[in-house]
C-alpha cells in the first residue's frame, strides 16, 4: 500500500474518530441534562427506554472508538490492510468501505460461516 494511501485510511480514521467523540460528548451532556423524572408513568417509561437506547448507542460508539485506535495503529506499525488471519493484503476497496478491517473478504466470510448457528430440521438432521 502507498504511502499516499495509508495517509488517506488514517485522514480518514481521524475525522471517524472526532466524529465519534463528538457525538460520544453530546450524549453525555443530554444525558447529563436529563434532571427530573416526568410525573406521568408513561412519560417515565418512555424516557427509561429511550436513555437506555442512548446507553446501547454509547456501548456501540465505544467499541468503534476502540476499532478506530486500533487500525490507527496498525497504520503506525506498518501492519494495516493486512489480514491477521491468512496475512494477505486486504482489498483497497473493502478498506474504503469498512476502514477498521482486520480480514480479507474470503477470511471474513469464512468467519461469518463458522459463527452462523445451525438450525435442526425435523428429520433431526442440522441445516445452516
Amino acid at each position: 500500500m502507498t504511502t499516499d494511501m495509508l495517509q488517506t485510511f488514517s485522514s480518514t480514521l481521524t475525522a471517524m474518530m472526532e466524529n465519534t467523540l463528538a457525538k460520544m460528548r453530546d450524549a453525555v451532556d443530554e444525558m447529563a441534562g436529563e434532571g427530573q423524572l416526568p410525573p406521568d408513568i408513561a412519560d417515565r417509561a418512555t424516557m427509561e427506554s429511550g436513555r437506555n437506547f442512548a446507553l446501547l448507542m454509547r456501548e456501540r460508539d465505544r467499541m468503534a472508538l476502540a476499532g478506530i485506535r486500533e487500525a490507527l495503529s496498525r497504520i503506525e506499525s506498518g501492519e494495516y490492510g493486512v489480514c491477521e488471519e491468512c496475512g494477505e493484503d486486504i482489498a483497497v476497496a473493502r478498506l474504503k468501505a469498512q476502514p477498521m478491517a482486520t480480514l480479507c473478504v474470503s477470511c471474513q466470510s469464512r468467519r461469518e460461516e463458522e459463527d452462523r448457528p445451525r438450525h435442526e430440521t425435523a428429520s433431526g438432521f442440522f441445516q445452516a
